[in-house]
């Protein structure tokens, strides 16, 4: 579970990373094995929703929880301020 805004950062980061096996793995496995394609994306396809998840949750989209923090006015500034 995200707890701050510097682990939101990091599975930003992380969800890149997901997409871009995915993409590869579209590129290099599919045209020659759509099976084997569906096999080896459906972990990190799992991942992605996963993490999709816990970034909705710390953001307060979605089901409200009781440990989830309220919806936020402005997005993280991670240190891109303008001034």
């Amino acid at each position: 579970m995200i707890a701050n805004d510097e682990e939101l950062r990091a599975t930003y980061e992380a969800l890149g990373n997901l997409y871009r096996a995915v993409a590869s793995l579209r590129q290099t496995v599919l045209p020659t094995s759509p099976r084997q394609y569906a096999v080896l994306a459906e972990g990190p396809l799992d991942e992605i929703s996963k993490l999709q998840s816990e970034i909705s949750a710390y953001l307060g989209l979605g089901q409200p929880t009781a440990d989830a923090p309220a919806l936020r006015e402005e997005p993280p500034d991670y240190g891109h301020s303008n001034g």
